[in-house]
């Protein structure tokens, strides 16, 4: 065991709330450190320093390192600033720092057995995502309650890793009797990663009857917000579907309301409303327009459209669930409630664009509401995967306000409820802050683009800025974790999955070379015609 005096690399100059500056010594010249047989690097960018205060110990991560000017031309002397994130007790690390360093204390380097200590606060739990990457052989260790429990945002651009750390953590929870994940797959990636405990949903061949939307995702759907009539198709809209669902299940008639989960006739409505829209009456004097007349043309046109596409045949044309109790059958398989599988991979890569939005906020309103309503849900934690987030969680004109409200409501009360979100997206800056800033936990991954970095930055806590510089160069699988579930930020190397997703990049060069398979146009187009896919 090393002494104290061979791991002194200098003293405390400056202190802030958050902050420590400290001078090395002047016989670290090369900026590193030998202690039997290892050599540490000192005042490297995300390593690690202790400053002893009485029977504790303060924990700094490195997040600046400069040499200062020297004089006549000597070499000058390096200073380094820290971040203060946490403090050893007792051998425990606990993670903030009630007692600040003062100037002049000594700074010492944290060796393999002080990381070992400090890092395993949660080893206890024996779930680990991946190795510390500057330190070899050391397990980064995770609370997994408080991980999936808090929400989770896994974050980086495109070929930085986001699929394969998805689907390496899951498949470490895969192997558990009650876990219960639904992923929203919008690539078909998935399915490869989870052969045995996961059970793969296509959309268009599993059915999401419409009458399971609620009243704001029919609204989004089929009302143009920006038709002069859309209060009167709206309010119109509203009380033939109310209607029609006390017609229908007359044994609920007293206690429904618009956004209750039965069926109605969807078809009998557009033909109220396409009556409505062009009523006349036949008195004398020639034909009079009805009080609806021509106000409701292009809400029955969105309806037709909907229900005439064969895209759409999913949601507007079901069989197997037709009926309100079919319900049943149609969330135990989304949940995983049969005991098959533990992984639901809900396949939206075929929806079409237009709906997927409506789809995303469908599929999570029920997650939720079924949660809501259930009085075992402490039994019963769900955690939903949102692949590709910005595609339909954004404030832009372009995002769905269901879905983004949806998704915005289980960030704020899932947890009282038991769902539980992992956000996954390459443009966390065009993602609801609302939604972000809810998430206990990151999986930070290589980002480059500055916006993004910014955006991190504010989200994160203080604690990462030791780190920060270190996110555009990141190796591909490998993370930055910050948050709850975690003793303190870290830096992974993520473990590979097995299997991997189907998300490997096409290797275009060596094909171009020598492609192994030749396409046929005809066979091609026939899948086309016929949506048929892999």
């Amino acid at each position: 065991m090393a002494s104290w005096e061979e791991k002194k690399i200098g003293n405390v100059v400056d202190v802030t709330s958050t902050t420590v500056q400290i001078m090395l010594d002047p016989d670290i010249g090369s900026l590193t450190r030998k202690i039997g047989e290892k050599t540490y690097f000192v005042g490297q960018i995300g390593t690690y320093v202790l400053v002893p205060i009485g029977q504790s110990y303060v924990i700094g991560i490195v997040s600046e390192s400069r040499r200062l000017p020297g004089l006549n031309g000597e070499v000058g002397s390096y200073r380094i600033v820290t971040t203060l994130i946490g403090t050893i007790r007792k051998g425990k690390y606990e993670p903030g720092v009630s007692v600040l360093p003062s100037v002049d204390m000594p700074v010492y380097l944290l060796e393999d057995k002080d990381i070992r200590g400090a890092f395993s606060a949660f080893q206890q739990f024996n779930f680990s995502i991946g190795n510390l990457s500057m330190f070899e052989n050391e397990r980064a260790y995770l609370n997994p309650n408080k991980f999936f429990g808090k929400h989770i945002a896994i974050l980086g651009s495109s070929g930085s890793g986001k699929s394969h750390t998805v689907a390496s953590v899951l498949q470490k929870v895969t192997s558990l009797p009650e876990t219960h994940v639904v992923i929203l797959d919008l690539h078909n990636e998935y399915r490869q990663a989870f052969p045995e405990s996961g059970q793969y949903c296509e959309i268009s061949s599993l059915e999401l009857p419409y009458w399971l939307l609620n009243f704001d995702e029919i609204r989004e759907m089929f009302i143009d917000p920006n038709d002069e009539n859309a209060s009167i198709q709206m309010s119109l809209l509203q009380d033939l579907i109310a209607a029609s669902k006390k017609e229908k299940n007359p044994r609920l008639a007293e206690v429904l309301t618009i956004d209750s989960p039965v069926n109605f006739d969807l078809a009998y409505i557009r033909g109220r409303l396409h009556f409505l829209d062009t009523e006349k009456s036949t008195g004398t004097g020639g034909g009079r327009e009805g009080p609806f007349f021509g106000k409701l043309t292009r809400l029955v046109a969105r309806v037709d459209t909907k229900m005439n596409d064969s895209r759409y045949a999913f949601m507007f044309k079901p069989k197997l669930f037709a009926e309100t109790e079919s319900a049943v059958s149609l969330l135990m398989m989304l949940f995983g409630l049969s005991g098959k599988s533990r992984v639901t991979i809900m396949d939206l890569s075929g929806v079409p664009s237009d709906i997927l939005k409506t789809i995303v906020a469908l599929l999570a309103r029920l997650t939720f509401d079924f949660n809501f309503w259930n009085p075992n849900r402490s039994e019963l934690p769900i955690l939903l995967v949102f692949e590709e987030a910005h595609n339909y969680l954004s404030l832009s004109a372009e995002g769905s306000v269901a879905a983004r409200k949806t998704v915005e409501r289980i960030a704020k009360e899932g947890r009282k409820y038991g769902v539980s979100c992992m956000i996954v997206s390459q443009r966390p800056a065009e993602i609801s802050e609302t939604i972000l800033s809810q998430c206990s936990n990151f999986v930070l991954l290589r980002l480059l683009n500055p916006n993004d970095q910014m955006y991190i930055k504010r989200l994160v806590p203080e604690s990462f800025s030791g780190l920060e510089a270190a996110i555009s160069l990141l190796r591909q699988g490998e993370g930055i974790i910050v948050g709850d579930a975690i003793p303190m930020p870290q830096r992974v190397q993520i473990d590979p999955p097995d299997p991997p997703p189907l998300s490997s990049d096409v290797l275009f060069f060596d094909k171009w070379k020598k492609s192994s398979a030749k396409t046929d146009p005809h066979e091609v187009l026939e899948r086309w015609w016929n949506q048929q896919r892999n």
